[in-house]
């Protein structure tokens, strides 16, 4: 029966091992409105995102997916392909076979499968990194965040004797399409050379040499339309502010906002775009050693402002700081947005389901809103504030690298980084410390790294752009 489908309306998923026993499960995607009572509501965040039923004829799995809202959003599109992977991995199927009317219906709900197929875990004996295979050719952007995405699950996964500022570099270098996207690379020569002494302090107590990379689209001019900003520690051990051990493995993936920068510099580099764009990371290890940086030190920054650190611990904010000085320095850019995994303060305040928003423009805030409820990449705006900015006043320095007592860290983060970001440049930064990394995974991902930030950019250029 399934040669009756024809092909760009149909995708089929194998099992790559296997079971001794075949299990199949038959899918029909429908686009209307359901006139049966006996339906199972699938719902999030309690609304009701589609109706199914799932029964047992001819000896194989039916599953009936009533959608009418299944061209609405990326979320609600992609969420029929974690469900259907979720299905077919609690009944052991060895078989899917998805129907629907359309290819453009299709696409979302296969990238949904993969995703959530994808699990990095080469280090296990005979893992592999996804349980189904399938012939299906995604068009050319979905295919290209799905493989950017993967990437970025990837970065963040490794551990960070794999993983360090000269390795990220080479591994991005070889992901990158160099035909539309120019890299260029500093050294710790170079580095020294123009002062990015912030970005250097943090580096110092490592073995490991620093490195910043940067990134900027083909034939653009002076004044780029947004500039991405990535935090790339590849280890922060919290340097002689050392963090308790309990935990510690978990700061390989601080690179993770270089990891999404340089994702997202993959996706637009292999799709069509119509604004320039550029991109810089700043990679370094922070380390205790008889020559790290200490608390007390006072270090001038890129831009000229002296900083005294009171914990070796809030690095990122230093590394931040220099690159995006010499990001908007060089690049000029319109907008400016920077991702890190800053502090553990906005985890409390919002846990692992959001992501801290800070900006300094409303109408670039409202726009990663909405593209976060629409991609369930979800982020929620934080203040910024002179109350928060004046904890970071000192009587000997022009600026302090934390504020005064445990409470509103994050805040005070982001009100750290926008003393660097020129004054009529429209700037967000996203604190994704808590949404980067999920044991259990999440509802379009599997265990461990989400690649929390590349699907929220993906969506928000598209809409503010008007890609």
């Amino acid at each position: 029966m399934y040669d009756l489908i024809p092909p760009n309306m149909k995708a089929q998923f194998n099992l790559i091992n296997k079971p001794n026993q075949s299990i199949k499960l038959l899918v029909n995607v429908i686009d209307q409105t359901p006139s049966k009572k006996d339906l199972v509501d699938y719902k999030y965040n309690k609304i009701v995102i589609f109706k199914y039923s799932l029964i047992i004829k001819n000896s194989q799995f039916l599953l009936n997916i009533y959608s009418k809202s299944i061209s609405k959003n990326h979320f609600k599109k992609t969420i029929l392909g974690s469900f259907i992977y979720d299905k077919s991995i609690k009944y052991l199927i060895s078989n899917v076979v998805i129907n629907t009317k359309l290819k453009k219906d299709l696409d979302p709900i296969v990238y949904g499968f993969l995703q959530k197929d994808f699990i990095y875990s080469i280090y296990k004996k005979n893992s592999i990194l996804t349980k189904y295979k399938t012939t299906f050719k995604l068009s050319q952007n979905y295919h290209s965040l799905l493989k950017s995405i993967n990437f970025l699950k990837e970065l963040v996964t490794e551990p960070s004797n794999i993983i360090y500022p000269n390795s990220f570099s080479r591994r991005t270098q070889s992901q990158i399409n160099k035909k539309t996207v120019k890299i260029s690379t500093l050294d710790k020569k170079k580095l020294m050379k123009i002062g990015m002494n912030c970005l250097l302090a943090v580096s110092q107590g490592s073995k490991r040499d620093p490195l910043v990379m940067e990134f900027i689209k083909n034939k653009s001019k002076k004044n780029v339309d947004i500039l991405f900003v990535g935090k790339g520690v590849c280890f922060d051990s919290g340097g002689i502010s050392i963090k308790p051990s309990g935990g510690m493995e978990d700061m390989k993936w601080d690179m993770a906002g270089a990891a999404v920068t340089v994702s997202i510099i993959k996706y637009l580099s292999e799709i069509k775009t119509n604004f320039s764009f550029a991109g810089i990371v700043g990679l370094v290890e922070n380390m205790p050693s008889g020559s790290a940086y200490k608390p007390g030190d006072i270090i001038k920054s890129y831009k000229g402002i002296n900083v005294e650190v009171l914990n070796t611990d809030a690095e990122g904010r230093l590394v931040l700081a220099d690159i995006i000085t010499y990001g908007c320095e060089k690049y000029k850019p319109k907008v400016v947005i920077d991702f890190a995994t800053l502090t553990g303060a906005i985890m409390v305040a919002l846990g692992q389901h959001y992501a801290g928003l800070f900006s300094n423009d409303d109408k670039l805030a409202d726009a990663l809103y909405q593209s976060g409820q629409d991609t369930n990449e979800k982020v929620w705006r934080m203040p910024l504030h002179d109350d928060f900015d004046k904890e970071l006043n000192s009587p000997f320095v022009d600026l302090k690298n934390i504020g005064v007592g445990r409470y509103g860290g994050s805040v005070t983060a982001a009100q750290f980084l926008q003393r660097f970001v020129p004054k009529d440049t429209k700037w967000a930064h996203l604190d994704i410390a808590g949404t980067t990394w999920k044991n259990a995974g999440d509802i379009m991902n599997n265990k461990g790294s989400t690649g929390f930030g590349l699907t929220l950019i993906a969506d928000f250029i598209n809409k503010y752009f008007k890609n």
